[in-house]
């Protein structure tokens, strides 16, 4: 069954969409920054690129690749809020390490999307994919590939706005040498950065509004091709749609990640004793990961439940942070009686918050092990011979992935239980930071060994880019 004219099931239209949402300046300030939309740009990208992912093996890197910058945009903004609390010299700090990465990732995914999509245009009979535009060059006319053309424009645009965010914030790096005489006709670079905001914020728009215009353009001419869809369609419909095992494991190994991500923001991190890193970012993740899990596993129900409590909680705790530590300083509990009973009161709701988060994360263990459990039955070969037995392959990777959660509960009960000590011992014990933050790294570098390791043993086999 081919696609109707005005449809679009092969996500070109979330493309363009996400795309779209890229052309904008950014600010390294939270209330001006709008990173929040390039996350969402890059989330509507995957989202769009997930059906031609499952047949095309370079659109599936592009996927990858898209997703990991969502999550570099969300982890950019966790950042530029607690900027708020740092110096100015962090923000070009944060500017540059977030831009590297950004172009790291954004470079080979736009080449990955570019190359995928040349291969679905050869092998399905897409004409769009391939057309071309006269370029006059004095008095020499030649023909350029629309896509290859796009494809450079796409690089140049998000490199020169990564560039534009970055060189306002370098006024910030400028120092005096009090050793001597300081010129009279000197002057500070930092006056004159709202004026280095405009001008780039102008250069940025007018090079997002071509950029917005090509990226429609292209997008468009492919999905008015209609014999280039309509066999993109019956490939999915044929060869996709009916292996119900491959969209368990791309669920699943989404789940996976997010409680990754879930334990790797667990972290404290604290900014004159707040901890930017508040606990509903944590959470979630968590939340996230357990109602995509709901599908397979009822029990995840608990998780979403204690992650939305652990949530509000965090709120409430980060409010209790701020409003402490503008008026004492950690050290006033010995001193001041009001900053005693104020700090214990804080300590006491945190380590209420870390006891519901650590029963979030067994409850998500727990669902994930059942859930672990049933797919195996559905997932990788169905027939015993003398050389394999699916019940005793079966049987090693459920013992096998038990282990790996079971370690996993464990290093997340030694995280938490530090976690619930740490604003108690800080008063005594500065060094506690150090402890608390080794335990959470251990606790997350494992959490993440397993989940990766779960996805290897599980679920990888059941994609296969056909």
């Amino acid at each position: 069954m081919g696609c109707r004219d005005g449809e679009d099931h092969m996500g070109f239209g979330l493309m363009t969409a996400g795309f779209i949402l890229l052309f904008n300046p950014v600010i390294m300030f939270p209330v001006f920054g709008d990173i929040l939309p390039d996350a969402i740009g890059f989330f509507l990208i995957a989202a769009g690129l997930t059906r031609l992912s499952s047949f095309i093996g370079k659109l599936a890197e592009a996927r990858d690749g898209f997703m990991k910058l969502a999550f570099v945009e969300m982890g950019k903004f966790v950042a530029m809020l607690a900027l708020v609390l740092a110096s100015g010299t962090a923000k070009p700090l944060v500017a540059l390490v977030s831009g590297i990465i950004e172009a790291m990732l954004f470079i080979p995914a736009v080449m990955n999307l570019f190359e995928g999509l040349s291969f679905a245009g050869l092998w399905y009979g897409g004409t769009a994919v391939y057309a071309k535009r006269a370029v006059v060059h004095g008095q020499k006319t030649r023909e350029i590939e629309t896509a290859s053309a796009l494809k450079r424009y796409m690089i140049f645009f998000y490199l020169f706005r990564i560039a534009a965010t970055l060189i306002p914030e370098l006024s910030e790096l400028q120092m005096y040498d009090y050793l001597g005489t300081v010129d009279r006709r000197a002057f500070d670079m930092v006056y004159f950065k709202p004026l280095f905001y405009i001008l780039f914020s102008a250069a940025v728009t007018v090079f997002g509004i071509v950029f917005i215009v090509r990226v429609v353009r292209f997008f468009r001419s492919l999905s008015e091709d209609r014999p280039f869809m309509t066999a993109l369609e019956d490939k999915y419909r044929r060869d996709i749609l009916p292996k119900a095992t491959f969209f368990i494991a791309k669920r699943m190994k989404l789940v996976l990640a997010l409680f990754a991500f879930a334990a790797a923001t667990s972290l404290i991190f604290p900014l004159d004793n707040i901890n930017v890193l508040a606990g509903f970012i944590s959470s979630g993740f968590l939340i996230a990961a357990a109602v995509l899990l709901l599908t397979y596993e009822r029990s995840a129900l608990w998780a979403v439940i204690l992650g939305a409590v652990r949530c509000a909680l965090s709120v409430l705790n980060l409010v209790l942070q701020i409003r402490y530590f503008n008026d004492y300083s950690t050290d006033a509990v010995l001193r001041v009686t009001e900053a005693y009973n104020r700090y214990y009161r804080l300590a006491m709701s945190e380590v209420v918050e870390n006891l519901v988060a650590l029963a979030s994360v067994l409850a998500f263990a727990v669902a994930l092990m059942k859930a672990v459990k049933h797919h195996l039955e559905i997932m990788g070969i169905q027939t015993d011979n003398a050389m394999y037995s699916k019940r005793n392959r079966d049987l090693e990777t459920y013992n096998t992935v038990g282990g790996k959660l079971l370690l996993t509960s464990i290093l997340a009960v030694l995280h938490y239980a530090a976690a619930c000590a740490y604003r108690y011992l800080l008063v005594d014990f500065s060094m506690v930071l150090v402890v608390t933050t080794a335990v959470t790294l251990v606790y997350a570098a494992y959490a993440v060994y397993s989940m990766r390791t779960i996805d290897t043993l599980l679920y990888d086999k059941e994609i296969e880019i056909m």
